[in-house]
């Protein structure tokens, strides 16, 4: 007789994209924002938080990891200074 237990599939959080987004770096590698948004956006189409709040889980997680972050996810238009 075969018994299977049941397992809720639960959603993973922001918190647990981002560790397993993190899990393919080392310490002491460098990640880039943008492969690490597409990462998380990839394995979660549907999160909807914004580039800045996951950026910065990115950042506190990696940094905690002793990763070094490069801040490359902003748009060449966005980085230009604004003239008003």
């Amino acid at each position: 007789m075969n018994i299977a237990a049941e397992v809720p599939v639960t959603d993973l959080t922001v918190q647990d994209l981002v560790s397993s987004a993190l899990s393919n770096f080392r310490a002491g590698d460098t990640v880039s924002t943008r492969t690490m948004l597409d990462a998380i956006r990839h394995a979660d189409p549907a999160c909807e938080d914004s580039d800045d709040h996951l950026v910065e889980l990115i950042v506190m997680a990696a940094v905690g990891k002793t990763m070094g972050v490069i801040f490359d996810h902003r748009s060449p238009d966005e980085r230009l200074p604004r003239l008003s």
